[in-house]
């Protein structure tokens, strides 16, 4: 029998390991985030998405993932990205919350990522 719900696309392997391994988010939590940013039309979170897809087709060697996310997907700018898919209503509040405090919980006082430096 076929399934009613469509089958959404898995998050990349490299949001996923940036998820679950940097940010200690459980794998529920990174795909309602994941998804959230799949449905979203506002800007910031497609270009989140593009950047993370992108990457995830590109590179391959450590140093680059992790430039990537160190440099390119700051804590401001996922803290940002995750009030707008809230404001949108993509994402729930209570969800989003969890996730601002795993990123916030690795980040420096100066808003950087922790042992990004």
């Amino acid at each position: 029998m076929a399934s009613v719900f469509p089958r959404r696309a898995a998050p990349p392997a490299l949001f996923a390991e940036f998820c679950t391994g940097w940010l200690g988010l459980s794998r529920t939590k990174m795909e309602q985030w994941w998804s959230a940013l799949s449905a979203s039309r506002w800007s910031r979170a497609q270009s989140l998405r593009h950047l993370v897809m992108t990457h995830e087709m590109l590179d391959t060697a450590t140093q680059q993932v992790f430039k990537l996310y160190t440099e390119r997907l700051t804590p401001r700018d996922l803290i940002t990205t995750l009030e707008d898919l809230i404001t949108e209503g993509r994402l729930s509040p209570v969800v989003a919350r969890t996730i601002e405090a795993s990123v916030l919980a690795q980040t420096d006082r100066a808003g950087q990522w922790k042992g990004a430096s």
